[in-house]
């Protein structure tokens, strides 16, 4: 805590040996705070990536979410066999394709799905014809439904990850990391406007479909998506303000002692 008010500094990497659950991790904080001499006692929040997934399950509908699920597993079905990766692989190399494989999902950070959903929505026409000469089931790949809630969910999760990406810089005291927040909350109604109007302007993933397939967006659907998601960010913008208030009157009172 400096006389400008809090500010982020790195106060250690800690390796985890066996088990990594929630208990595990808790007591390794723990005791890296009792070896830095920090009392826990002042510690006022602690965010995790686990509230950013808790955060992206509430603003997402459930059907949208499921569609994710499926796009993981099946990019695992290619990725955690050997041979078929090798074979996918070869296959993107002979049709001279712009990538050379599929982005693995990391499972500890949930918003690395957003740029594992964008390779995969690039390479949906190899995925679909390698599917298809390996005799493996994909009805959802040619559902027109299913396709929009995709590529809905493709440019949503990219919009996360730009956020999240901002609010990990180093040195970024509370307030600029609340305006942030409230400053993507703001960006939050050009984007439902943007959808009601049926425009797309910034959904590059669902107007491209929609201008390949000729598909009637059900644009009613995806902005209720976009209501709610904008509400969550309002009230995650609250809580954030709420705790910056009591972090700078901790700091005015440490300032003026």
């Amino acid at each position: 805590m400096s006389s400008q008010g809090p500010k982020e500094e790195l106060l250690g990497l800690l390796p985890l040996s066996g088990q990594t659950r929630g208990e595990d991790i808790a007591n390794a904080v723990q005791k890296c705070l009792e070896d830095n001499g920090i009392d826990i006692n002042k510690i006022v929040s602690v965010a995790t990536d686990a509230a950013r997934k808790a955060l992206c399950a509430q603003i997402f509908p459930a059907e949208i979410i499921e569609v994710m699920t499926l796009i993981i597993k099946n990019i695992n079905s290619i990725l955690a066999k050997a041979l078929y990766h090798h074979q996918f692989k070869d296959f993107l190399e002979e049709i001279d394709s712009q990538f050379s494989d599929l982005l693995l999902h990391n499972k500890v950070r949930w918003l690395s799905r957003g740029n594992v959903l964008q390779r995969f929505a690039l390479c949906s026409s190899e995925i679909k014809t390698f599917f298809n000469e390996k005799s493996i089931d994909h009805p959802e790949l040619e559902k027109d439904k299913w396709l929009q809630k995709f590529n809905f969910m493709v440019d949503t999760t990219m919009k996360l990850n730009e956020l999240n990406l901002k609010l990990q810089g180093k040195c970024n005291p509370a307030y600029a990391l609340l305006e942030k927040v409230v400053c993507f909350k703001k960006k939050l109604l050009i984007f439902v406007e943007d959808m009601e109007n049926g425009k797309l302007f910034h959904f590059k993933n669902l107007k491209q479909y929609r201008d390949e397939t000729n598909a009637t967006i059900d644009t009613n659907y995806f902005s209720i998506a976009l209501e709610n998601m904008k509400d969550g960010f309002a009230e995650r913008a609250i809580q954030k303000k709420q705790k910056y208030s009591r972090v700078h009157s901790k700091s005015s009172q440490h300032k003026y002692k």
